[in-house]
Protein backbone atom coordinates (compact mmCIF):
# COMPACT_ATOMS: atom_id res chain seq x y z
CA UNK A 1 0.00 0.00 0.00
CA UNK A 2 3.08 2.22 0.99
CA UNK A 3 4.69 1.56 -2.59
CA UNK A 4 1.23 2.71 -4.57
CA UNK A 5 1.23 5.86 -2.39
CA UNK A 6 4.53 6.56 -3.27
CA UNK A 7 4.03 5.89 -7.22
CA UNK A 8 1.15 8.30 -6.98
CA UNK A 9 2.91 10.94 -5.89
CA UNK A 10 5.43 10.51 -7.91
CA UNK A 11 3.44 10.32 -10.81
CA UNK A 12 1.17 13.43 -9.49
CA UNK A 13 4.55 15.42 -8.97
CA UNK A 14 5.68 14.74 -12.76
CA UNK A 15 2.19 15.87 -14.26
CA UNK A 16 2.74 18.96 -12.42
CA UNK A 17 6.09 19.83 -13.81
CA UNK A 18 5.22 18.93 -17.43
CA UNK A 19 1.98 21.15 -17.08
CA UNK A 20 4.54 24.25 -15.58
CA UNK A 21 6.57 23.76 -18.59
CA UNK A 22 4.15 23.88 -21.20
CA UNK A 23 2.61 27.41 -19.70
CA UNK A 24 5.94 28.71 -19.37
CA UNK A 25 6.87 27.77 -23.08
CA UNK A 26 3.62 29.03 -24.37
CA UNK A 27 3.35 32.50 -22.40
CA UNK A 28 4.44 35.60 -23.84
CA UNK A 29 7.16 37.46 -22.99
CA UNK A 30 6.51 40.31 -20.82
CA UNK A 31 7.45 43.82 -22.55
CA UNK A 32 8.26 47.17 -20.24
CA UNK A 33 6.54 49.87 -21.36
CA UNK A 34 9.57 51.83 -21.64
CA UNK A 35 11.22 49.25 -24.47
CA UNK A 36 7.79 49.08 -26.37
CA UNK A 37 8.80 50.79 -30.22
CA UNK A 38 6.19 53.11 -31.84
CA UNK A 39 5.41 53.91 -35.65
CA UNK A 40 6.62 57.32 -36.25
CA UNK A 41 6.37 59.38 -39.24
CA UNK A 42 9.13 61.87 -39.17
CA UNK A 43 8.65 65.31 -41.60
CA UNK A 44 11.51 65.74 -43.39
CA UNK A 45 12.41 69.17 -43.08
CA UNK A 46 12.93 71.18 -46.07
CA UNK A 47 16.51 73.38 -46.38
CA UNK A 48 16.45 76.60 -46.55
CA UNK A 49 17.21 78.01 -50.26
CA UNK A 50 20.35 79.50 -49.72
CA UNK A 51 21.36 83.08 -50.05
CA UNK A 52 23.50 82.67 -52.92
CA UNK A 53 22.88 82.30 -56.82
CA UNK A 54 22.67 78.37 -57.67
CA UNK A 55 21.70 76.14 -60.17
CA UNK A 56 20.90 72.74 -59.19
CA UNK A 57 19.10 69.39 -59.51
CA UNK A 58 16.33 68.91 -57.26
CA UNK A 59 15.56 64.84 -57.50
CA UNK A 60 12.11 63.27 -57.03
CA UNK A 61 10.96 61.91 -54.23
CA UNK A 62 7.76 60.04 -55.37
CA UNK A 63 7.89 57.65 -58.52
CA UNK A 64 5.25 60.14 -60.10
CA UNK A 65 7.20 63.03 -59.86
CA UNK A 66 10.23 64.68 -62.50
CA UNK A 67 13.79 65.65 -61.88
CA UNK A 68 13.94 69.52 -62.15
CA UNK A 69 16.54 72.20 -62.58
CA UNK A 70 16.39 74.86 -60.09
CA UNK A 71 17.38 78.39 -60.42
CA UNK A 72 18.13 80.37 -57.13
CA UNK A 73 18.34 83.46 -57.36
CA UNK A 74 19.31 86.59 -54.82
CA UNK A 75 18.65 90.43 -54.68
CA UNK A 76 18.88 92.69 -51.48
CA UNK A 77 15.36 91.66 -50.21
CA UNK A 78 13.88 88.18 -51.89
CA UNK A 79 15.03 84.90 -52.79
CA UNK A 80 13.47 83.59 -56.62
CA UNK A 81 13.63 79.86 -56.40
CA UNK A 82 12.61 78.47 -59.93
CA UNK A 83 12.61 75.23 -61.25
CA UNK A 84 11.52 73.18 -64.88
CA UNK A 85 11.10 69.80 -65.43
CA UNK A 86 14.62 68.60 -66.70
CA UNK A 87 15.65 64.88 -66.72
CA UNK A 88 18.70 65.50 -69.25
CA UNK A 89 20.64 68.89 -68.23
CA UNK A 90 21.68 67.96 -64.61
CA UNK A 91 23.42 68.46 -61.95
CA UNK A 92 25.47 71.17 -64.12
CA UNK A 93 29.35 71.56 -63.97
CA UNK A 94 29.42 75.36 -64.60
CA UNK A 95 26.45 77.72 -63.87
CA UNK A 96 26.83 81.97 -64.55
CA UNK A 97 25.43 84.88 -64.69
CA UNK A 98 26.47 86.78 -68.00
CA UNK A 99 24.48 89.76 -67.76
CA UNK A 100 22.66 91.24 -64.90
CA UNK A 101 20.25 94.84 -64.99
CA UNK A 102 18.45 96.25 -62.25
CA UNK A 103 15.50 98.39 -63.80
CA UNK A 104 13.18 99.85 -61.19
CA UNK A 105 11.85 97.19 -59.58
CA UNK A 106 12.77 94.37 -61.86
CA UNK A 107 16.14 92.78 -62.71
CA UNK A 108 16.84 91.27 -66.11
CA UNK A 109 19.12 88.33 -66.18
CA UNK A 110 21.01 85.95 -68.43
CA UNK A 111 21.96 82.98 -67.15
CA UNK A 112 24.36 80.41 -68.56
CA UNK A 113 24.29 76.64 -67.39
CA UNK A 114 26.40 74.04 -68.65
CA UNK A 115 26.52 70.38 -67.77
CA UNK A 116 28.13 67.01 -68.95
CA UNK A 117 25.87 64.52 -70.35
CA UNK A 118 24.87 61.70 -68.03
CA UNK A 119 23.40 59.03 -69.86
CA UNK A 120 22.23 55.61 -68.59
CA UNK A 121 22.00 53.71 -71.85
CA UNK A 122 23.12 56.02 -74.52
CA UNK A 123 26.97 55.63 -74.09
CA UNK A 124 28.03 57.63 -77.20
CA UNK A 125 27.21 60.64 -74.87
CA UNK A 126 29.60 59.76 -72.29
CA UNK A 127 31.77 62.50 -73.40
CA UNK A 128 28.66 64.91 -74.37
CA UNK A 129 27.22 68.42 -73.33
CA UNK A 130 24.09 70.07 -72.21
CA UNK A 131 24.24 73.61 -72.77
CA UNK A 132 20.99 75.90 -71.80
CA UNK A 133 20.50 79.86 -71.63
CA UNK A 134 17.83 81.17 -69.66
CA UNK A 135 16.89 84.97 -69.86
CA UNK A 136 14.66 85.89 -66.70
CA UNK A 137 12.71 89.19 -66.14
CA UNK A 138 12.14 89.15 -62.21
CA UNK A 139 9.88 91.46 -60.49
CA UNK A 140 11.90 91.47 -56.65
CA UNK A 141 9.41 93.51 -55.00
CA UNK A 142 6.40 90.69 -55.88
CA UNK A 143 9.07 87.87 -56.51
CA UNK A 144 7.57 86.61 -59.61
CA UNK A 145 9.46 86.05 -63.03
CA UNK A 146 9.19 85.45 -66.63
CA UNK A 147 11.83 83.05 -68.20
CA UNK A 148 13.03 81.87 -71.21
CA UNK A 149 15.35 79.10 -71.90
CA UNK A 150 16.76 77.74 -75.44
CA UNK A 151 18.90 74.21 -75.24
CA UNK A 152 21.66 74.94 -77.77
CA UNK A 153 23.78 71.80 -77.30
CA UNK A 154 22.47 68.56 -76.37
CA UNK A 155 23.92 65.54 -77.01
CA UNK A 156 20.69 63.76 -75.62
CA UNK A 157 18.65 65.56 -77.78
CA UNK A 158 20.85 65.71 -81.06
CA UNK A 159 21.47 69.65 -80.56
CA UNK A 160 24.72 70.49 -81.82
CA UNK A 161 26.10 74.18 -80.71
CA UNK A 162 27.74 75.91 -83.66
CA UNK A 163 28.70 79.08 -82.26
CA UNK A 164 32.08 80.54 -83.28
CA UNK A 165 33.36 81.60 -79.54
CA UNK A 166 32.66 80.18 -76.66
CA UNK A 167 30.01 81.65 -74.94
CA UNK A 168 31.62 82.10 -71.73
CA UNK A 169 33.89 84.27 -73.95
CA UNK A 170 31.02 86.61 -74.76
CA UNK A 171 32.78 90.67 -73.66
CA UNK A 172 29.28 91.81 -72.64
CA UNK A 173 29.36 94.97 -74.83
CA UNK A 174 28.44 93.59 -78.05
CA UNK A 175 25.30 91.70 -78.61
CA UNK A 176 25.71 88.02 -77.94
CA UNK A 177 25.07 85.72 -81.46
CA UNK A 178 24.46 81.71 -80.38
CA UNK A 179 23.58 79.15 -83.25
CA UNK A 180 22.92 75.85 -83.35
CA UNK A 181 21.54 73.09 -85.48
CA UNK A 182 18.74 71.09 -83.96
CA UNK A 183 18.27 68.39 -86.62
CA UNK A 184 15.34 67.74 -89.06
CA UNK A 185 17.69 70.69 -91.46
CA UNK A 186 16.97 73.21 -89.10
CA UNK A 187 19.50 76.20 -88.08
CA UNK A 188 18.78 78.48 -85.02
CA UNK A 189 20.20 81.21 -83.75
CA UNK A 190 19.36 83.92 -80.91
CA UNK A 191 20.92 87.10 -80.09
CA UNK A 192 21.01 88.76 -76.87
CA UNK A 193 21.68 92.89 -77.06
CA UNK A 194 22.72 94.29 -73.57
CA UNK A 195 22.13 97.62 -74.94
CA UNK A 196 17.99 96.51 -75.90
CA UNK A 197 18.33 94.04 -73.02
CA UNK A 198 14.01 94.40 -72.38
CA UNK A 199 13.41 92.42 -75.54
CA UNK A 200 14.89 89.53 -74.13
CA UNK A 201 16.06 86.29 -76.62
CA UNK A 202 15.95 87.62 -80.23
CA UNK A 203 15.75 84.47 -82.39
CA UNK A 204 15.13 82.80 -85.86
CA UNK A 205 15.18 79.70 -87.29
CA UNK A 206 16.16 78.80 -90.70
CA UNK A 207 15.70 75.57 -93.18
CA UNK A 208 19.28 74.48 -94.95
CA UNK A 209 18.52 73.80 -98.89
Amino acid sequence: MLRLLVIALLISSFAGAQTKKSVQKNAKPKVEADSLITDSVIAEVEKPMPREFAVYTKKPKLKTERMKLCLNLVSKDTVLNYCINDSICHDPEITKILFEKKDADSTYLLVYVDAFSKPVDKPECDAGKELKLFFIRWNTKTNKALVKHRTVESCMRGVTNMTREPILNWDRVTPLTVNYYKGNSTFSEIKFDPHQYLLGFQSADTESK
